[in-house]
């Protein structure tokens, strides 16, 4: 009896053993991503805490394939993540939306007012190759009294 419980346990291991196994060798399936960089300023001004969106020209892309994501530092650069932290983009072409928020909290308010956050008529777009891209900087110029100080008024 004591043998059979024994092999019982073991087969059990064995299984959990096979299910991690499995799980780890799912976790880079899919299409290859690489590093993707830029540089984001405001009026010739390195800007931080701008997200960068990229949204790919292939709507059928699965999941966050299709959305990567960057926000700025202190110096205006970012690098995109897509399923992790700075894990790139998939190759392809990509439209660009920037909101410049106002600090990290779930206040935060984009302080462009949404002027270049619409995917459809953002002038912003890069190309992303099968290897590491730097996209061309992205310059925002814009008068000073259009960037919000203060959050929107709703009504």
């Amino acid at each position: 009896m004591r043998l059979a419980h024994g092999r019982i346990r073991w087969l059990g291991m064995l299984g959990i053993g096979v299910v991690w196994l499995g799980m780890v060798g799912c976790g880079e399936s899919g299409p290859k991503k690489v590093p993707v960089s830029g540089r984001v300023t405001v009026n010739g001004q390195p800007a931080a805490m701008v997200r960068v969106q990229f949204l790919h020209e292939d709507s059928t892309l699965p999941g966050n394939l299709k959305m990567p994501v960057g926000l700025t530092d202190e110096q205006g650069n970012f690098a995109l993540s897509t399923d992790g932290d700075k894990d790139g983009a998939v190759a392809g072409e990509y439209r660009i939306t920037l909101e410049w928020l106002s600090g990290n909290s779930l206040s935060a308010y984009d302080k462009l007012a949404g002027r270049f956050a619409n995917p459809q008529s953002t002038q912003f777009r890069a190309t992303v190759g099968n290897a590491a891209t730097t996209v061309p900087p992205l310059e925002l110029t814009l008068p000073e009294s259009a960037i919000l100080t203060q959050p929107p008024r709703t009504r």
